[in-house]
């Protein structure tokens, strides 16, 4: 999973909003707010056309400007030319939010321009930086389609305040959805301020099992959505499962991260995994989520790759995308896979779903071909009457 992109933005709106207010000060001077003059020079800033001036202008009236030019100011972004979730109407939010944050989650409901998530999480991050708990709490009180927002700001906000408690408070909900999402957002916090050494060894040093074990897979998570894949894998690498035993899903979540940002390296480095359970699942599912996202680059890839033991699994999940138009070729190049297993599993798969969707053609072919008896028993099933296979893959 990628970050949350009201993140990215709301730090661009930090960075050339209030940040850039203070280097605005040595080129133009303090800017007054006086009402009824305030209200004009919010309409004036507003609508200046140069985006980048227009939000260092906007930036140092909303750091000069006190309490009571709120109307004034919720006035200026009511009639100013601006879209749902600009930079001016997230960092207006922000500003808000430091005064009344439920008021100005109140706006984000009342106000078009102010209906996105970019603008709701502004208001939970800045909430959550001087009242973490109050932040927390109110997250169920914001629509469904901004609750993912909040969530995320509401970390971040938490965070960057210092405050401590964070992680014990995640730790302290119940299994759920709510908790899960939490921690991923928890965990892709502590990479982005610490770095992945840093944020392992903090996870590592919590005193619940369960919670440090789910922390610990999450960070892996973010390093490898954050581009820090080569430090993650380095320390997953003596983790890594090796005998028949269930895999630890440690490959499976570098993998999957991985391949989407460097699908080169991420190949390659599952390619160096010890033989085992552990690799074959971090092949796989790494292969899948490419397939689902990008499959042009990732059929390109198995079209000139080597068919090897360590790559079966990334053309096992080929071959049934292969198997909708011509099953039979794809049949043909699971026949040469050396892990008997896996050729016998998604041999049956394909040759089911052959035979219920071209019973003659299938059992010409199971006919003919050379399989072992009850392989072939067990992939010809829905061509016998009254038949009800399972597909042994769910």
């Amino acid at each position: 999973m990628k970050p949350p992109a009201f993140l990215a933005l709301a730090a661009s709106c930090l960075g050339l909003g209030f940040a850039a207010a203070w280097t605005l000060r040595s080129h133009v001077g303090p800017v007054a707010l006086g009402a009824p003059a305030g209200a004009d020079r919010a309409h004036d800033v507003l609508a200046i056309s140069d985006p980048l001036t227009r939000s260092f202008r906007w930036a140092a009236l909303l750091e000069q400007a006190p309490p009571d030019a709120l109307p004034a100011l919720r006035d200026a972004v009511a009639h100013a030319p601006l879209d749902t979730g600009d930079p001016e109407v997230v960092s207006f939010a922000m500003w808000w939010a430091r005064i009344d944050p439920k008021a100005a989650l109140a706006w984000t409901a009342a106000e078009w321009r102010a209906q996105s998530s970019l603008v709701v999480g502004s208001v939970f991050r800045i909430w959550a930086h001087s009242d973490p708990e109050a932040a927390f709490a109110y997250i169920g009180s914001v629509p469904e389609f901004h609750n993912n927002a909040a969530i995320d700001a509401t970390i971040v906000g938490w965070h960057e305040s210092g405050r401590p408690g964070l992680l014990e408070r995640v730790g302290s909900l119940p299994e759920g959805v709510f908790r899960q999402h939490l921690s991923e957002s928890l965990a892709r916090r502590l990479v982005l301020s610490q770095g992945t050494e840093g944020a392992l060894r903090e996870v590592e040093a919590i005193a619940d099992n369960q919670l440090r074990e789910s922390m610990t897979m999450r960070v892996a998570s973010a390093a490898a959505e954050q581009g820090d894949a080569r430090a993650i894998a380095a320390w997953a690498a003596p983790r890594v499962t090796t005998g028949s035993e269930s895999p630890s899903g440690i490959p499976r979540r570098i993998g999957t991260r991985w391949i989407l940002r460097n699908p080169e390296a991420a190949l390659a480095w599952l390619a160096s995994l010890p033989p085992g359970v552990d690799r074959d699942d971090g092949v796989m599912e790494s292969f899948r989520d490419w397939m689902r996202f990008n499959p042009g680059a990732a059929q390109v890839w198995i079209q000139n790759a080597k068919l090897e033991r360590w790559s079966e699994p990334a053309f096992s999940i080929y071959a049934r995308t292969v198997s909708k138009r011509e099953p039979e070729k794809a049949l043909a190049l699971v026949a040469r896979f050396s892990d008997e297993d896996l050729r016998t599993r998604i041999t049956i798969v394909i040759a089911r779903r052959w035979a219920m969707q071209d019973p003659k053609a299938a059992a010409e072919w199971l006919a003919r071909a050379d399989l072992p008896p009850d392989v072939r028993a067990r992939a010809s099933e829905p061509l016998r009457a009254g038949a009800r296979p399972r597909d042994p893959e769910g």
